[in-house]
């Protein structure tokens, strides 16, 4: 028996006869009797398991069906007395049913007999669908704020008076980055280009992607949350577009310093795909090729029956087929935030991680530059590299 799948549920001769009666019932117009005792045109008696009769307009046909919830393969013998009913009380065709398989010969046997075979059993793990009934995986949640943001900026007034405080109002979220009033200008031409908030928000999610994607599981995948913070710089001295033009004074952003600061939220998933069914087997003809998975819902009375290909369910899954013990990743959007809860483990990076800002015409181009804070040799940033 298997406790991962549904065929222990039909352990013993009487169970196993009940589920293949309800595969016949309601197949058509038919009428499907179990247990059924009558005595043949010999006059002898005659048991058969399951007894289907199909009608027609002008016609009547019977089919014999034998259950074997055996031990051992279903030998040649059984497939003889099978033609035997068949012959002796005028029915039109048989099949046998068995958990175990069929004896060498048996089923070549069958085919000259026009007998069909059937073995029930439990379905593959590749028939389930990859990774199996079972699924677990784990789940990273990745999310991430600025803190502690700081410019270094050279402001020219345009009115006259004292110079003041200037309030820039930089706030990252999705209406900002269609405020026009924080779109950067060319300090060449005075044309209009990108978004400040929007390069920021690119900003946030390279550099959520960098430090989630090196991270590994933690903990040997318990439920927990890592909080990590990177002194981060954005660096617009390579764009000719980084001026503000606010309406007391246009603003000359070189650099923005912020502190980055990403969580990890971790959390395991475990489904089973059968949960809500009160079965789900494949029934195979060893005549044919013929597959079919039946499967019926808790509570439900009815059974559900699926065509399988061969072809499909024979070919090797793919290599980078989706596994149990695989590590899913979801990065949030710039402007969720961190959750205020404390987390359980915190980390730093060691490393100022700058992100550098050129232009394709008007359009932002974004790299990362780790530079180790204990010395200044710089180098192109990889996922794995923090």
């Amino acid at each position: 028996m298997n406790p991962l799948g549904f065929m222990h549920k039909y352990y013993d001769w009487a169970a196993f006869e009940t589920f293949v009666r309800d595969l016949y019932d309601g197949d058509g117009d038919v009428i499907v009797e179990r247990d059924v005792n009558e005595v043949d045109r010999y006059g002898a008696k005659r048991q058969t398991d399951i007894k289907i009769t199909r009608r027609s307009r002008f016609h009547r046909y019977i089919t014999l069906v034998e259950c074997k919830r055996w031990k051992e393969p279903v030998s040649r013998d059984r497939i003889d007395v099978l033609a035997s009913s068949i012959e002796a009380l005028n029915a039109s065709n048989g099949a046998i049913f068995t958990t175990t398989g069929f004896e060498e010969g048996a089923i070549a046997y069958a085919k000259g007999k026009g007998i069909d075979l059937f073995v029930v059993r439990d379905l593959t793990d590749h028939e389930w669908g990859s990774p199996g009934r079972h699924v677990t995986v784990h789940l990273h949640i990745d999310s991430a704020q600025f803190n502690n943001i700081q410019l270094a900026a050279q402001a020219v007034m345009l009115v006259d008076g004292p110079p003041g405080n200037v309030n820039l109002a930089i706030d990252l979220s999705k209406e900002k980055v269609l405020d026009p009033d924080l779109d950067l200008f060319s300090v060449k031409t005075g044309e209009r280009g990108p978004n400040l908030v929007g390069i920021l928000a690119d900003a946030h999610s390279m550099l959520l992607q960098a430090l989630g994607n090196s991270i590994g599981l933690l903990d040997g995948g318990k439920s927990m949350a890592l909080e990590i913070t990177a002194p981060c710089e954005l660096d617009l001295g390579r764009t000719e577009f980084h001026q503000l033009r606010l309406p007391m004074a246009a603003v000359r952003v070189e650099r923005i310093g912020f502190q980055f600061c990403a969580r990890v939220s971790q959390s395991t998933i475990e489904i089973d795909r059968g949960k809500d069914l009160d079965f789900a087997v494949v029934v195979e003809s060893y005549v044919s090729d013929h597959r079919l998975v039946a499967h019926r819902k808790a509570g439900s009375p009815n059974i559900t029956f699926l065509d399988l290909s061969r072809s499909q369910q024979d070919s090797p899954p793919a290599e980078d087929a989706f596994q149990n013990g695989s590590l899913l990743r979801v990065f949030c959007a710039p402007w969720v935030g961190n959750e205020s809860a404390k987390p359980d483990k915190t980390g730093a990076t060691g490393q100022l991680i700058k992100v550098c800002v050129e232009t394709d015409g008007k359009k932002p181009q974004l790299s990362l530059i780790a530079t180790p804070l204990s010395n200044t040799n710089s180098a192109a940033i990889k996922p794995d590299a923090i």
